[in-house]
């Protein structure tokens, strides 16, 4: 087994499909031709995760020793290859993603079916289901992040909002996913 790449070293392998670009791979580099993966890139972020094993992990210009338990976050695009030490077999799990799944792939499945919804113009949030206490905390967090603009509050805000989002999606009366 190889990867398969295009003459500019673009590996042509679809991480996920184009409704959710998200893969986790099993992988071992005994399984590969000469035990290592060959040079490629990818538009799509990867971050892998070190099973059992080590293996030395190029990107670009650096080069890593990854032991196990060791996890290395790859960005998109970048030229990278792994291959055994010590002729010495490596497992490990990479998961693939494009950056739009952190920042808008959701919006076909879980937004536009809400928002064209007539049925669900409003949502009383009164505490008298147990899930409207998790919406609350959620909400007051946003609004504590909001008043006190902390570094990283953009990307705190929006994980809270994705969270009260996931709860009104998931209690919606006749929800559209």
């Amino acid at each position: 087994m190889q990867i398969i790449t295009n003459q500019f070293q673009k590996e042509l392998k679809k991480h996920g499909s184009d409704y959710f670009p998200f893969l986790v791979s099993y992988q071992r580099l005994s399984e590969y031709e000469s035990n290592s993966f060959m040079w490629h890139y990818h538009p799509e972020i990867e971050i892998t995760y070190v099973k059992k094993g080590s293996m030395h992990y190029r990107v670009n210009n650096r080069s890593f020793h990854l032991k196990e338990g060791d996890i290395i976050f790859c960005n998109a695009n970048a030229l990278h290859t792994g291959e055994m030490e010590n002729q010495e077999d490596c497992s490990y799990i990479p998961i693939t993603f494009d950056p739009k799944l952190i920042y808008g792939f959701f919006r076909t499945k879980y937004v536009t079916p809400v928002i064209q919804n007539l049925s669900a113009c409003a949502m009383h949030i009164d505490y008298s289901e147990s899930w409207h206490a998790v919406f609350r905390d959620r909400m007051l967090e946003v609004i504590d992040l909001d008043k006190k603009r902390p570094d990283f509050y953009e990307l705190d805000i929006s994980i809270r909002m994705q969270t009260m989002w996931r709860l009104l999606v998931e209690y919606l009366p006749h929800h559209p996913v």
